[in-house]
């Protein structure tokens, strides 16, 4: 079937191609009967703009692209991957662009190159860079490059890239602060013990600090970002006598692994031991019991990404606006503590 042109919908609805192309632009001059002329003309033929023309003829590029670092491929059911992707897409199309994806991985050969041959060629205008973990030598790269780009989940140190990331810290004082009120005194963190990324520290440091400000008792159980590492934590800790009263994990997929191993023990969560989460992904609203957690606002700070990022674009940055962005968190009480 051949694709409808802009002037086989001037020929349909009887009017010029300029009509046609100041209708789709929403030009204030064109009458409402002519714009529903061309709007039914549009409909009939199944008429669709081609934008990508539009933006060669404008020397513009549509496209942004969304780099995640240190990411694995394989991580297909990884919540938080699917649902900043997902907010990225939906935020720049609702300005007119696409969204490409990049797997740059830890030190994977060729990844950094690939993405800097990728915005010379201008595949993609800009980028917003996803990453806890992301060493400065990297941030001086992407400076350098004068390549357009915003990071998530990552502050630059040196303040010369914008960024966009939340209150870790304060998240986890949140939590420690919440089961204090409700007579809980050995504390318990599940989060693995060598990840050196800004989430991890911060949420770290964030538990300790709050735990000596209560004056209650504080230790670290290491364990990795997985449902599996946080149902053999709790095994762990509850196989000696010197049981905590609180475990707090840190993300929900360990906080979810938790209560499997302490409903698999027959412990009574929140009765014997209350069991805390981070993030709050769907999921956690429907273990048994539901998970305490902390919210952090993923999508709001996908959506601020390609919104600074287009700024940038644009060069409608404010000039004293501050590189980085930190939007709140919100504790969410559920039945697990």
């Amino acid at each position: 079937m051949t694709r409808a042109t802009l002037r086989d919908v001037a020929a349909y609805a009887g009017v010029s191609h300029q009509t046609v192309s100041n209708v789709l632009n929403d030009h204030p001059s064109i009458r409402p009967t002519t714009r529903q002329r061309v709007m039914d003309a549009i409909r009939a033929l199944d008429y669709h703009p081609n934008v990508a023309a539009k933006a060669l003829r404008e020397s513009r590029v549509t496209t942004l692209c969304c780099a995640f670092y240190g990411h694995s491929a394989d991580e297909v059911a990884d919540p938080y991957r699917n649902l900043v992707q997902s907010a990225f897409i939906s935020e720049a199309n609702a300005h007119g662009y696409n969204i490409t994806t990049a797997l740059l991985g830890g030190d994977r050969p060729g990844g950094f190159e690939g993405l800097r041959a990728a915005y010379m060629q201008r595949a993609f205008g800009g980028a917003v860079v996803v990453s806890t973990t992301l060493p400065p030598g990297r941030m001086r790269e992407l400076a350098a490059w004068g390549l357009p780009t915003v990071l998530f989940d990552h502050e630059d140190p040196q303040g010369q890239l914008p960024s966009v990331t939340t209150d870790y810290a304060g998240g986890m004082a949140g939590l420690v602060a919440h089961l204090v009120s409700r007579g809980r005194r050995d504390l318990a963190l599940v989060i693995p013990s060598d990840d050196f990324g800004s989430s991890a520290v911060l949420r770290r440091e964030g538990f300790l600090a709050a735990a000596r400000a209560h004056g209650v008792r504080s230790r670290i159980e290491a364990g990795a970002w997985s449902y599996e590492a946080g149902e053999a934590a709790f095994r762990r800790l509850w196989a000696g006598e010197d049981r905590p009263d609180a475990v707090l994990c840190g993300n929900d997929r360990m906080g979810a692994g938790a209560l499997s191993a302490a409903r698999a023990l027959g412990v009574r969560v929140p009765e014997e031991v209350a069991v805390s989460g981070f993030d709050d992904f769907e999921f956690a609203r429907y273990t048994a019991p539901s998970l305490t957690t902390i919210h952090v606002p993923h999508e709001a700070m996908a959506r601020l990404a390609v919104r600074r990022l287009l700024s940038l674009l644009s060069g409608t940055a404010p000039p004293d606006e501050p590189p980085g962005c930190q939007l709140p968190v919100t504790l969410v009480p559920r039945e697990s503590a």
